[in-house]
């Protein structure tokens, strides 16, 4: 179990190094622009589905090892 946890941490790290900001400046707007912008960008959408599938998937393995 520490061996694929270990595997998957040092994956996450590799594959996250690779991300590259899309272009454009995102210093001015404040808080809701912010907001705003995570939530109508493809990209950023399809990241936090796949956040959210991942998280279910863990909840779900998780409950059944424990059950």
């Amino acid at each position: 179990m520490k061996t694929k946890l270990l595997t998957l941490a040092s994956m996450s790290t590799l594959i996250s190094s690779q991300a590259m900001a899309h272009p454009g400046d995102h210093s001015t707007g404040g808080v809701m622009a912010a907001i705003w912008h995570q939530l109508t960008e493809p990209d950023h959408l399809l990241f936090a589905g796949l956040v959210a599938a991942a998280v279910i998937v863990g909840v779900k393995v998780f409950r059944k090892k424990k059950a």
